[in-house]
């Protein structure tokens, strides 16, 4: 059963989020950051170390139009406001290195940090704890569904005890002193600071979950794990977890996955992303047709920025089907949701296009969705890219995928 999309997060949800980071040990904490920097957009990832004081804990990969840039990161947990001796000590770090730098921490930033970030050379990127949680939610991080009809959401405590557990893995490779966060008392002059030492992180030590390891491939988790199931790939590390065992892959093996499974390079220019975005719209790699017709839905609403409205979306995806079933010419089995189109609620659709296909189009980076806004934004870069004519191209292919799709299912390829 796919998983309902998550509401925008009322203060309280955000609160209780930041307040699971806070509670996460030192290195469960680091745990975390290196599997979140996955999930922030950024291409090929790298953990330099684990999370130290001043100094680049990551590089990563911005795409910026036909460029690739590559950034130093640095990621901190505090309760206060990042001051600007944080930002002063990342930009002499990033000095000499690289050109842009990404600053993330659980709290926000003083003015003076902003403005000191916004100003230097190298220039700093800011994310702070809302905009941190706000994408947890968009990828369902440390959330679980308590009710799934009425779409309501609670915090998943499994979700954080994985990276206290993980500690083990690590138990014979890294010395790790007992250690906890603290918060400074304010006023002591040293607000923000934090006590987490820093360690060298060597390749074979830096461990990513299945699911992050299958956004970092940009396939479906749900793949990567019944590769790892059927023996076709095999985890670095494995723990047990109630019913189910969580896999760990090292960092460095992505590409090498990347390769050996056939998946491509990944694009280095926005020519070659939006060459990747028209192969993968035009795929009759289909197991439902939902791909094609969500496709059809968005780009008949989009407007000049690429936005898209996900109730709308959901409007005009459940009105083709029920368009189909009018003219005796459905396209779904008794199986799927939008075999009776007119039965399945708004929340039920929305659930059905966020969890499948839309999925497939934000690991790979073609389209964002912003739960706090219900709203959906084909990448700025890919949009301003994207001639007129190929949009229709894409059009007229996602019709051809269609009529290919009622083909199989009539020889009974697809049940």
């Amino acid at each position: 059963m796919p998983l309902p999309a998550p509401p925008p997060l009322h203060p309280d949800m955000k609160r209780e989020l930041k307040q699971q980071l806070l509670a996460l040990s030192a290195r469960g904490f680091e745990f975390f950051a290196g599997e979140f920097l996955v999930y922030v957009g950024l291409e090929t990832v790298a953990v330099t170390r684990y999370i130290g004081d001043g100094g680049i804990d990551a590089l990563g990969n911005l795409m910026a139009g036909r460029f690739c840039i590559p950034i130093g990161i640095q990621v901190k947990r505090h309760r206060n406001n990042v001051q600007r001796p944080d930002i002063d000590k990342f930009v002499g770090a990033l000095s000499g290195r690289f050109s842009q730098g990404l600053f993330l921490t659980t709290a926000d930033y003083a003015p003076a940090a902003l403005q000191k970030a916004a100003a230097s050379v190298p220039r700093v990127l800011t994310l702070n704890g809302d905009q941190v949680v706000s994408i947890m939610a968009e990828h369902q991080l440390g959330l679980k569904s308590s009710s799934f009809r009425a779409q309501k959401w609670d915090i998943d405590p499994d979700y954080f005890a994985t990276f206290e557990e993980k500690r083990s893995l690590f138990a014979r490779r890294v010395k790790e002193n007992a250690q906890q966060y603290t918060i400074t008392p304010s006023g002591s002059g040293e607000e923000g600071k934090s006590e987490e030492q820093t360690i060298d992180l060597q390749p074979e030590e830096d461990l990513i979950s299945l699911n992050a390891f299958g956004y970092a491939l940009r396939v479906d988790p749900a793949r990567v794990r019944r590769w790892v199931e059927s023996s076709i790939l095999l985890p670095d590390g494995s723990q047990p977890s109630g019913d189910r065992t969580n896999y760990y892959f090292r960092r460095d093996r992505v590409e090498q996955v990347r390769r050996e499974r056939g998946l491509g390079a990944i694009p280095t220019s926005t020519e070659e992303w939006k060459q990747e975005f028209l192969d993968f719209a035009k795929s009759r790699n289909l197991s439902r047709s939902y791909k094609p017709v969500m496709l059809k839905a968005f780009f008949g609403l989009v407007d000049r920025e690429g936005k898209v409205h996900l109730n709308d979306l959901a409007r005009d995806f459940r009105a083709y089907y029920i368009q189909r079933l009018e003219r005796g010419q459905p396209l779904e089995q008794k199986s799927s949701l939008m075999a009776c189109p007119n039965e399945a609620s708004d929340q039920a659709v929305k659930r059905l296009i966020v969890a499948n296909p839309l999925e497939r189009f934000l690991i790979r980076n073609f389209i964002a969705y912003f739960p706090e806004e219900d709203l959906l934004q084909i990448d700025p870069r890919l949009w301003q890219a994207l001639f007129h004519y190929e949009v229709k191209d894409a059009l007229a292919s996602a019709d051809e995928q269609i009529q290919y799709y009622i083909a199989r299912q009539r020889e009974g390829k697809i049940l």
